[in-house]
């Protein structure tokens, strides 16, 4: 049942080409020893990947840009299910696969420019545009892994999942992108005078936090899971947004309530797509439930 409506939310819509499959012993970009495949390969990620949505909207030009040429607000799921389609084929799919995926997300990014209301640009194409989606999502998804996988990586290991994230972009278009923790630090250090927040991050923001789906389970879920993604915030995104705790209960709870989710789905989601990834190239594939 929980397996069931994991992937109905996660698999509810994918790019064209996905599969996991084919060609037999082709590792893709990164292949089963790489740090990339460890981390996006259990349940702490889905944490991670709203934390992301969040940093994400402080970057006003990101986040309009996003508002105009997306649905997101109206099928919120199907949005989900895209990106899940986009990053786990980009990591576990063969070099065909991911080429495919990564050529039709530059494509749709090329639809996705126009003028601010105070007479700013944005465009998707921009290297700097997508060097921030890609470091959100990379930090957030670190920050998960470390809180909640089992056995996490630590130190130059988590500098490899950085490198790895960085080819992603690279692949979206971007130069110069950061790969490493330290790499990410000065990143945003730089970037952080830039950040705003205006009523179209807040209205982001209400969203990504607010209640969705079909039955009262399931929405209460949702409600549990953007608190504790809301925790794994760093503090200076936490202070611009004003969620910065008063005490410690706060934190707390919130971090109560995300190992109980992780470890809900993580025994009871199975990872068929990793699974066919492993099998395509010959490796053992051990769940995180087992280390």
């Amino acid at each position: 049942m929980i397996d069931d409506a994991y992937w109905a939310m996660l698999a509810a819509a994918h790019l064209p080409g996905e599969q996991y499959t084919e060609p037999v012993g082709d590792p893709g970009y990164f292949g089963p020893d790489s740090a990339i495949w460890y981390v996006h390969g259990d349940v702490s990620g889905v944490l991670g990947g709203v934390s992301g949505l969040l940093l994400g909207t402080l970057n006003e030009p990101v986040t309009h840009g996003t508002n105009q040429h997306s649905n997101y607000l109206q099928d919120p799921i199907k949005r989900l299910g895209f990106t899940a389609s986009f990053v786990m084929g980009v990591t576990y799919g063969s070099t065909p696969v991911a080429d495919k995926l990564t050529g039709t997300i530059r494509a749709m990014h090329k639809r996705v420019h126009g003028t601010m209301p105070d007479g700013r640009p944005y465009s998707a194409t921009e290297s700097a545009d997508i060097i921030w989606t890609g470091v959100t999502q990379a930090y957030s998804a670190a920050r998960a892994h470390v809180r909640y996988h089992p056995r996490p990586l630590r130190g130059r290991d988590l500098d490899r999942y950085f490198a790895d994230y960085a080819v992603i972009s690279e692949k979206l278009g971007a130069t110069g992108v950061p790969k490493s923790r330290a790499d990410v630090e000065d990143y945003f250090a730089m970037m952080r005078p830039r950040l705003t927040v205006s009523e179209e991050t807040l209205e982001a923001i209400r969203f990504l936090r607010g209640a969705y789906g079909d039955d009262a389970g399931t929405r209460l879920g949702s409600l549990v899971l953007s608190r504790a993604a809301t925790d794994l915030l760093p503090d200076f995104a936490k202070k611009l947004l004003g969620f910065t705790p008063r005490t410690p209960v706060g934190p707390i709870a919130a971090r109560s309530a995300g190992t109980a989710i992780v470890r809900t789905l993580r025994y009871g989601v199975r990872w068929r797509n990793i699974e066919e990834a492993h099998a395509r190239v010959g490796a053992p594939y051990v769940p995180p439930t087992a280390l």
